[in-house]
């Protein structure tokens, strides 16, 4: 969580200071439009992911792959061990890798859809930064699952630094929001290059692609467990994000700016369970394992109860100070954020419990029924949104926001207390094991 805490900010205060820029720089129109391409690249990298992040992060926490393995790069003894990290993390690799192909035609079909201009050239560049992102994301997962946030904190700093710096200096070249874009491409390209010769360096794991590193039969069990995450992650990216687009097709390029500006304040404020959820999560999957409720049970309540109490208080600060924030992060231009800030701050403490209770229901094996309560909030958040920001523009999509979230903590407290485990938990051995791991194991 230290190592976490050092760098979470680094990350925020450097994208947020990055945006500030633009956002003065291009004005609200541009600004909107690039935020635009933004949301659009996320939605279709998302709709190629595959959950395999959390997948990679949860088969090594379960399966004590990666502390064993651990160990055995430095006493050269547990061979399986080895064998099946070194399976879970190359063919996770093998299988993000396969997937960049379908989303660089969506990227394309998209670009041409929103016709010529500086947006369809912004989508295009934009595709590949957050192509880059991935695979710098999918880094961090290894790192988590073999618990050394240390590794995952500094490639995280790293890429905001570069993003960061590179968007930067592409502004003071050439203002404009195809610049920017460049800019971002250039640093998260660099970022996943570094990220992924720590993998193969400081891990001795493979390389992407590498020959022979593939296990067919990991890569469908992969796919299968994996798909649930990845359909509610995607679902929720759409209620998170997909207010952007409404804005933009009921308001305008200058609603989404503003009200992208408040975002930003927002999202910033879940730095926090972001921290304490990445620390956390390999624990709570342990404890699953372990087949002791009661000791579960006070975990997850106690962990619950610290992240809503940060939550109100980041929430009343926020709100306290919204005037304040927006005036010093966005100038004077972009007063008409205010009011949506103040709502959203409503939601703060809201976000932070659900971060812990939907990575309870994760860690549990539940993801089954996080997958249905997604997309119930994706349907209530879209109709509420197709409502509202006709009618209010920010300030309907903020409450649509706060609303959303109140929903899914009621189904996310109704199942972690009444709903009990998946009928289809596991037992200790993993069923993700790769077939290499357990004929090493057998032979010893």
């Amino acid at each position: 969580m230290f190592a976490k805490a050092a760098s979470v900010p680094v990350e925020k205060l450097c994208r947020l200071g990055l945006f500030a820029v633009a956002a003065r720089t291009l004005k609200e129109a541009a600004f909107g439009r690039f935020q635009f391409a933004d949301v659009v690249t996320a939605l279709l990298l998302l709709a190629c992911d595959l959950g395999l992040g959390i997948w990679t992060t949860r088969a090594l926490a379960r399966s004590g792959a990666a502390r064993a393995a651990s160990s055995a790069a430095d006493a050269g003894s547990d061979a399986a061990a080895g064998v099946a990290a070194q399976a879970i993390v190359a063919t996770g690799l093998w299988v993000r890798c396969l997937a960049a192909i379908p989303y660089a035609g969506l990227v394309l079909g998209a670009a041409v859809a929103v016709g010529p201009g500086e947006t369809r050239a912004a989508l295009a560049v934009l595709g590949v930064a957050a192509l880059a992102g991935a695979f710098v994301e999918y880094c961090g997962a290894i790192f988590r699952g073999y618990e050394r946030l240390g590794d995952e904190a500094r490639l995280n700093v790293v890429r905001a630094v570069l993003v960061s710096a590179a968007g930067l200096l592409a502004l003071a070249w050439r203002p404009s929001v195809v610049a920017l874009a460049a800019g971002m491409a250039t640093g998260a390209t660099a970022a996943a290059a570094s990220g992924l010769v720590v993998v193969r360096r400081r891990y001795r794991l493979p390389r992407p692609l590498e020959p022979g590193t593939f296990d067919a039969r990991l890569a469908r069990a992969a796919v299968r467990e994996a798909l649930p995450l990845w359909l509610a992650t995607l679902m929720s990216l759409v209620y998170f994000k997909g207010d952007a687009i409404l804005l933009r097709m009921f308001v305008g390029d200058a609603a989404v700016g503003s009200y992208s500006a408040a975002y930003k304040i927002f999202e910033a404020t879940m730095i926090v369970p972001s921290i304490v959820l990445a620390a956390w999560f390999p624990a709570l999957v342990r404890v699953d394992a372990e087949r002791e409720p009661g000791r579960r049970a006070r975990v997850e309540l106690g962990l619950g109860a610290a992240l809503l109490g940060l939550g109100l208080l980041a929430g009343a600060t926020v709100l306290l100070a919204s005037g304040l924030v927006i005036r010093l992060a966005f100038g004077e231009a972009f007063a008409n954020a205010v009011p949506t800030l103040r709502v959203l701050a409503l939601g703060v403490p809201l976000v932070f419990l659900n971060y812990g209770l939907t990575h309870f229901l994760i860690a549990r094996h539940l993801e089954r029924a996080n997958l249905v309560f997604t997309f119930a909030m994706m349907v209530l958040n879209l109709g509420a949104n197709l409502l509202f920001i006709p009618r209010f523009a920010g300030r309907g999509a903020a409450f649509t926001t706060v609303g959303t979230e109140l929903a899914l903590t009621g189904c996310c407290l109704v199942i972690l207390l009444w709903g009990g485990r998946a009928s289809g938990s596991r037992s200790r051995s993993s069923p993700t094991e790769p077939a290499e791991a357990r004929r090493v194991r057998t032979s010893e």
